[in-house]
């Protein structure tokens, strides 16, 4: 079993390296924010072939610069998107390797179970590959992510007993949520005796900047903290939780992060109940729970650009401004983003199939077009 007292507290998420305008990664400002974390003391980073120019930033910020023995990577193989065969997953490992410019990963994953996803890992027979990479030395650990719940977690426990971690989404958001159960989710991980790896603590930056409300009780109960530690704070402080991921992409996020982590303080009994209070109010916002992952847009046949689409209604939903919200919707989907509006989907569902956080996205779009779109400046929502 994987020695967990080996390994950071606070782990680094690669999914949202901080870019340039040309929507590369910025390597040499990415290899900044890794020195400082590493000189903190962290040393676990989470990437996977899925994320765009992820590993390879990440092999040449960290691998070509450090010591191979001084960090861990762990990284993940899809099967519900870009796979049409099992030769498609040794072609993804042999991608992951390739550009971390590593000879093995010390955690290899399958890469979002849940739902109508996890069809495709059986389809595929991933599991079988995945303990095959283990047993050819080409990775050290071996486990799952998922998106799943309770009742589906106990079978993927079943079902993989070989995994020695598990990674899930543990936010306080979702904590209680009847659409999530995540305090049951980590109760089951843990019952078990695996190591959980946190993902989304910050549900992909919401908890970062999170309506008034939200803000008042933190800033009350918690004033030492920023919004975003935290929700860091709340999700390492759960039972069995052996890191948490953080997907920083600024050297000003990385100290703030380091700072509340080590050493780590767990949450004290005042601490817990001012979450508990930040829970409440932000249930109340009636914010829509994306993270911006853009799984959903993977499988998008029009080319939708959904999370942009969702940023822009959460903007209506915390500033009542439906002008406002519409320029955001034409400047972070269309102008900026050169992605489809809300107005050319299909109807076709394969969005909320894809999605981990089971938001109601046709949903979503049909508010926006009844409550943003006829507020709005018709220049921001033509094709360029």
């Amino acid at each position: 079993m994987l020695d967990v007292s080996k390994i950071s507290k606070l782990g680094f998420g690669c999914m949202r390296f901080t870019g340039r305008e040309d929507d590369t990664i910025d390597i040499d400002y990415t290899a900044q924010m890794i020195d400082r974390y590493l000189a903190a003391g962290g040393n676990y980073f989470d990437t996977a072939w899925a994320y765009p120019n992820s590993e390879a930033a990440l092999g040449k910020a960290l691998v070509a610069r450090h010591p191979r023995d001084s960090y861990y990577i762990a990284s993940k193989c899809v099967a519900w998107t870009h796979c049409q065969s099992e030769d498609d997953l040794e072609k993804q490992l042999q991608e992951t390797l390739a550009n971390l410019g590593v000879e093995y990963v010390d955690i290899y994953l399958m890469h979002n179970l849940g739902g109508k996803r996890t069809a495709a890992f059986k389809k595929f027979n991933v599991w079988e590959f995945v303990k095959g990479v283990k047993e050819r030395g080409l990775a050290k650990r071996i486990g799952f992510s998922a998106h799943c719940t309770p009742e589906e977690l106990e079978q993927f426990i079943a079902d993989y007993p070989e995994a020695e971690l598990v990674q899930l989404q543990v936010n306080y958001l979702d904590w209680d949520s009847p659409s999530f159960r995540e305090r049951e989710c980590v109760e089951i991980a843990h019952k078990h005796g695996l190591p959980i790896v946190v993902m989304e603590p910050v549900k992909g930056g919401l908890l970062a900047d999170p309506p008034q409300a939200v803000k008042d009780v933190l800033d009350e109960g918690m004033p030492d903290d920023s919004y975003a530690t935290a929700a860091l704070r709340f999700a390492a402080s759960a039972p069995g939780v052996m890191t948490t991921l953080s997907g920083m992409s600024t050297i000003e996020q990385v100290e703030d992060n380091c700072q509340a982590f080590f050493p780590f303080r767990p949450l004290n009994d005042s601490e817990r109940y001012a979450i508990e209070r930040a829970q409440d109010a932000m249930t109340k916002s009636g914010i829509v729970p994306c993270t911006g992952c853009d799984y959903c847009a993977k499988v998008c046949p029009q080319g939708i650009g959904i999370s942009g689409a969702m940023t822009a209604l959460n903007y209506y939903i915390n500033f009542n401004d439906a002008k406002a919200a519409c320029y955001q919707l034409g400047f972070v989907v269309r102008f900026n983003g050169g992605k489809q509006m809300p107005s050319e989907c299909i109807q076709c569902g394969a969005c909320e199939a894809a999605c981990p956080q089971n938001i109601p996205i046709l949903e979503c779009f049909e508010r926006i077009q009844n409550e943003i779109v006829p507020f709005g400046e018709r220049i921001v929502l033509m094709k360029p």
